[in-house]
């Protein structure tokens, strides 16, 4: 395969800066924080990592944005019209979010692009939700009062974002943050800093009042300045488990906030033997495109297969044929399906585990580690897939975040709750079956988050932004998605009226 050259793409703007009261504001501090292009392993940005004064000023704008109600006292009929109005500038500017991402974290522009059209979907959906959303209910009492118990936006709330879905993550979190009233501080991950800068000016364009939504680069210690602050009131994580612990302890030290965490998963999916007639083809791409989207670098990623004996050789056979398939392209190029890995550090780590997995006497099927074609020194590797390894391997109990794909064989259904419960995480699972009384017993003892059940590989759109979900375990707390996604950023009151 011939290299091919590929021109440098025309960046969106890039300032670096913080974003804070509707304008850019230059960054106190000393840290200089580098990217890199995944692509082709080049340095891409150099910006300042946030420092006290920059925080504190985010933070002030914030809570005055907050307390003299310049947004959540709005009326919401008008609220819903600027939210639509940020939505339609989303869909208006995917093309620079998208390049934003790709450039960033080695999306392919493709998906970017359509990642963008989701995006801008959760901001509708809130937007929507805004004015059809009852917050409070009246509760019976005496002739002489009235109580009320009511929903209140929490105030200032803080976003850490992670680098995996910089736009859909970041909007997953504002959307109904600021539907529900409150005002945010977004920290993007120092990995993928663009496409945050970018979503702030266009909220300051649909009409969103300055101070209302703000964004802080920086790196680790921005974010534990953040978290810390005492004018905070809420945290929304999404991220690794060793970070939300930290979080926890962060959070724990300084004035007491709630916590909002989606960190780690180690999801399983299971094929049961009643699959044996149905269409494997379609499985296996199915499965495929469950462990390998986003290269692997997707927190719930069906990445420990266990599949029933009786099924285990046919489904095999056809994973292996679909993953060896899969090529990674440039980026930047409209035809790639199948990009970089985001950074070096995960590349490594992916290329760790597949040592240790070779190492533990697990058999490499498909090998995803040599990349041709594309440029030196970029984030490459195609899928690996695994069988054959122990119960007990890293490749069933540690989450990879990268494309790799262990596949187990599946002796006697009676197993599927121990392994599903098995590990510290719990956050997703799928289960092939077309016996709907046992995936009924068995998902209700399930310890994880999201749970699919799959009769059929005939993909359906499901409710998608009405999906509202809390990880289990190790895999952290909270509810995202839906409706009781928009209560997680609000606080119950009740108001009590005494007429004597």
């Amino acid at each position: 395969m011939s290299m091919t050259t590929h021109p440098a793409p025309q960046a969106p703007a890039f300032r670096g800066d913080a974003f804070i009261e509707g304008d850019f504001a230059s960054v106190d501090g000393h840290t200089q924080v580098q990217t890199h292009n995944p692509a082709d392993g080049q340095e891409a940005l150099r910006f300042t990592a946030a420092d006290a004064g920059t925080v504190n000023a985010a933070v002030a704008s914030a809570r005055a944005a907050f307390d003299d109600g310049r947004w959540w006292r709005m009326g919401p009929m008008t609220r819903r019209a600027v939210l639509q109005r940020f939505a339609e500038l989303i869909q208006t500017n995917g093309p620079s979010l998208a390049l934003a991402d790709s450039l960033d974290v080695g999306k392919p522009i493709s998906v970017a692009m359509f990642e963008s059209h989701i995006a801008a979907a959760f901001v509708r959906y809130y937007a929507e939700v805004l004015d059809k959303h009852y917050t409070g209910a009246t509760v019976p009492t005496c002739a002489q009062s009235m109580e009320m118990q009511v929903r209140r936006p929490r105030g200032v709330v803080v976003a850490i974002t992670p680098w995996n879905y910089p736009l859909v993550n970041t909007c997953l979190k504002i959307a109904p943050a600021l539907a529900a009233g409150n005002s945010v501080i977004v920290k993007p991950s120092s990995i993928s800093p663009r496409s945050a800068e970018l979503l702030a000016t266009l909220a300051i364009e649909a009409g969103l009042p300055p101070g209302v939504l703000n964004v802080v680069q920086g790196n680790g210690r921005s974010g534990d300045l953040l978290v810390r602050h005492a004018d905070v009131d809420m945290v929304t994580f999404t991220g690794s488990t060793p970070t939300g612990r930290a979080l926890m302890a962060a959070t724990g030290d300084s004035a007491i906030k709630p916590l909002l965490l989606e960190c780690g998963g180690k999801n399983r999916e299971f094929v049961l033997g009643d699959m044996v007639t149905s269409d494997l083809d379609g499985m296996a791409t199915q499965i495929v495109m469950g462990a390998f989207a986003n290269c692997g670098q997707l927190c719930v990623a069906r990445s420990a297969l266990y599949v029933h004996k009786d099924v285990y050789a046919p489904l095999l056979e056809r994973i292996v044929r679909v993953a060896a398939s899969v090529r990674a392209g440039h980026p930047q190029d409209s035809g790639t399906q199948y990009g970089a890995m985001a950074n070096a550090k995960q590349r490594e780590i992916t290329l760790e585990a597949i040592d240790a997995g070779l190492a533990e006497g697990a058999e490499l099927l498909v090998d995803g580690r040599e990349v041709k074609g594309l440029p030196v020194g970029g984030y490459y590797l195609q899928p690996s897939v695994f069988a054959g390894m122990r119960a007990d391997s890293r490749l069933n109990t540690d989450e990879i975040f990268g494309p790799v794909l262990a596949i187990n064989r599946l002796d006697s259904v009676d197993d599927v709750l121990a392994i599903a419960n098995s590990g510290d995480y719990g956050l997703a699972a799928t289960l092939w079956t077309r016996d709907i009384k046992f995936a009924n017993d068995i998902t209700s003892r399930m310890k994880v988050g999201k749970v699919k059940v799959m009769a059929s590989p005939v993909p359906t759109e499901g409710s998608m932004l009405n999906q509202a979900a809390e990880p289990a375990r190790q895999s952290g707390f909270g509810i995202e998605g839906g409706l009781k996604g928009m209560e997680s950023y609000m606080r119950q009151q009740v108001v009590e009226f005494s007429f004597g």
